[in-house]
């Protein structure tokens, strides 16, 4: 019966933000955006290199899907990250997971990393992260994105907000489609829909024992 009522409340989560997303409007971006393809990249942890992530063998995978031209234009999704350590440490990279139907569309499509403040504001201004990626089948729904060039601290306790955003799919005679994974059982941290108009924040995923949440890793160093 606690399963059913999960797998209900959980549904209606995402139909809340499956209905939001397919309701906003493509909204064209002009900026020259430098185009990164991504490649695979196996994270092993070592003494320097850390990897915290919200999830584990415990946890179970759902996905969402979003449709519609230029989705992400108006909106990121995002997830809370907390400093896991008693030391300042420096960010090295994020990992992000999705769920795409390679089998109805091989081209791919571009996604820009988010790692904002809590409060949703920018670290540093609004081009912080202005890269553009394409992601591709060899990636197997799993990407990796280098952060160590951006210089990301965080002190003792410090909380950011990391995610991304769906720009576009590569194939202009196709549906713009985007499988976000979320992660199913205990949560540590909100997960938020970021309007990047106005910088407002809009939890739509609470933490808790069986919730549901953005599916990430960070990969992290000691600060020297």
């Amino acid at each position: 019966m606690k399963l059913a009522m999960f797998k209900n409340a959980f549904m209606k989560r995402i139909s809340f933000l499956l209905t939001l997303w397919l309701f906003l409007s493509f909204e064209s971006n002009s900026q020259d955006i430098k185009v990164i393809e991504l490649e695979p990249v196996e994270i092993i942890p070592s003494d320097q290199i850390l990897v915290y992530s919200n999830f584990s063998k415990k946890h179970g995978d759902g996905h969402a899907k979003a449709t519609g031209p230029g989705v992400s234009n108006k909106i990121s999704i995002v997830s809370g990250f907390l400093n896991p350590v008693k030391d300042s440490i420096q960010l090295e990279g994020l990992e992000l997971f999705f769920n795409y139907k390679w089998d109805q569309d091989s081209s791919g499509f571009y996604v820009q990393a988010v790692v904002v403040k809590e409060d949703g504001l920018p670290l540093i201004n609004h081009t912080d992260f202005p890269e553009k990626y394409l992601v591709t089948s060899k990636l197997k729904n799993r990407l990796y994105i280098d952060l160590s060039a951006k210089g990301i601290s965080m002190a003792p306790n410090e909380r950011l907000l990391v995610g991304f955003k769906f720009l576009e799919n590569l194939n202009p005679e196709t549906r713009d489609i985007f499988n976000v994974t979320f992660v199913n059982g205990k949560i540590e941290d909100y997960t938020y829909l970021l309007h990047t108009k106005n910088d407002k924040l809009q939890k739509i995923l609470d933490p808790g024992k069986s919730s549901s949440g953005l599916k990430y890793s960070v990969v992290y160093k000691l600060k020297e």
